[in-house]
């Protein structure tokens, strides 16, 4: 069962078994906006029911190594800078919250390094955040930037799992994202 509360977006029942039962269509909105992949979320969805939260990551993992790397890219863009300072989800606020309260200097830092990063690479940065202060953030870009553009595309890979997983964890604790 799914519900949609206004001030908290579309809802599922708490627990693997609100994910397991939740109607298809509005999951799937959910999962897409977990992501930023409606192909990854349509998996996950498909895949149900999960008998633990142990196969839900599996399967979450399994179906982000099926996509090509010009869906995950899209997946990658539809998340919002590191440090945005405009409106961004709640997921994203709290995942990035230490860059968000960086002062002046160091979010100009962040935006610079996207900038390189997405002059090198063609698309956008992306790392898991949660737990990172702003200064590691520009240590991970630094990293990266001496990466291949296929070394590179694993560790986004990487992130993005990592932050699915994270999303996928708190959908089930509380019902939303």
């Amino acid at each position: 069962m799914t519900t949609d509360s206004p001030a908290d977006g579309p809802r599922i029942a708490p627990g693997l078994t609100g994910l397991n039962a939740a109607d298809a269509s509005p999951l799937t909105a959910i999962l897409t906006a977990l992501s930023g992949s409606e192909a990854w979320a349509s998996a996950i969805v498909a895949a149900r029911p999960f008998p633990t939260v142990s196969a839900l990551h599996a399967a979450a993992r399994e179906a982000l190594e099926g996509q090509d790397d010009d869906e995950v890219i899209a997946a990658v863009d539809a998340h919002p800078p590191i440090g945005a300072r405009g409106p961004v989800s709640e997921a994203s606020a709290r995942e990035q919250s230490a860059a968000a309260r960086a002062d002046a200097e160091t979010a100009r830092l962040l935006a610079e390094g996207q900038a390189r990063y997405a002059e090198r690479f063609g698309r956008g940065f992306l790392v898991c955040a949660t737990g990172l202060t702003a200064g590691e953030v520009l240590a991970e870009i630094d990293r990266r930037m001496a990466l291949s553009p296929e070394a590179d595309l694993v560790e986004t890979r990487e992130h993005l799992a990592r932050i699915n997983a994270l999303r996928l964890d708190r959908l089930i604790e509380e019902g939303s994202l």
